[in-house]
């Protein structure tokens, strides 16, 4: 499910994509904003309660459905105004601290491939060149047990994450459950330009390094 924002001021509005489950090279490691996305979400399950603080100061700038952007950011129109924004701080208040997803270097690269051909196409959605999530991983040599979300239109780590978070106009707060589901272990990250939203952030998510089946619980003895 895809949600949208209509933007009232500076800025083309952004919105963020999510599903449950042209090849170019990926750093072993993260860098710059990926690397930048990456902690600000780990710094995020590592203290969910902690983290409410920032979802309060984006909760002042909202005025009935309009939000006011800063450092930056433009303002746009929501689709609920802060009913959403308290249902985030009320979670992440009772969420205890979550592991810190480690990167994989083939995560990232499906993420990679799919910006890549979005910021051709300026398509959206979780659908590039005919593969979703799970086969762009298996095309990167590993499993298809992985989950993404995508933002698109922002351009700081925070407001990728708080977006994500928040889940604004999406039912079921399907991002929000993704990013704090303690089962993912790794994720990858990759962000770039977007022709009609100007950028857009895909992140790949799974419980083993490459997206293959997670080994089976242990048995009690």
């Amino acid at each position: 499910m895809v949600a949208r924002y209509f933007p009232i001021v500076r800025s083309a509005a952004p919105f963020a994509a999510v599903l449950l489950f042209l090849p170019i090279a990926v750093a072993a490691s993260p860098r710059g904003f990926e690397a930048d996305v990456l902690d600000e979400l780990n710094a995020m399950r590592a203290d969910p309660e902690g983290y409410t603080g920032e979802l309060h100061d984006y909760r002042d700038r909202i005025d009935g459905l309009i939000a006011y952007g800063t450092d930056g950011e433009g303002d746009f129109q929501t689709r609920e105004g802060v009913r959403p924004v308290d249902e985030a701080i009320a979670q992440l208040g009772r969420t205890a601290p979550l592991g810190e997803l480690r990167f994989s270097a083939v995560l990232a690269g499906a993420a990679a491939d799919h910006v890549a051909a979005q910021s051709r196409s300026g398509g959206v959605g979780h659908i590039s060149n005919g593969r979703n999530p799970g086969a762009r991983v298996v095309a990167r040599g590993g499993g298809r047990y992985v989950g993404e979300v995508i933002t698109y239109g922002h351009s700081d780590p925070a407001s990728v994450v708080r977006q994500l978070i928040v889940d604004d106009g999406v039912p079921g707060r399907g991002h929000r459950w993704q990013l704090l589901s303690a089962r993912y272990r790794y994720a990858g990250v990759a962000c770039g330009p977007h022709r009609l939203w100007r950028t857009m952030c895909v992140i790949d998510l799974s419980e083993t390094p490459d997206g293959s089946p997670p080994p089976p619980p242990k048995r009690s003895p």
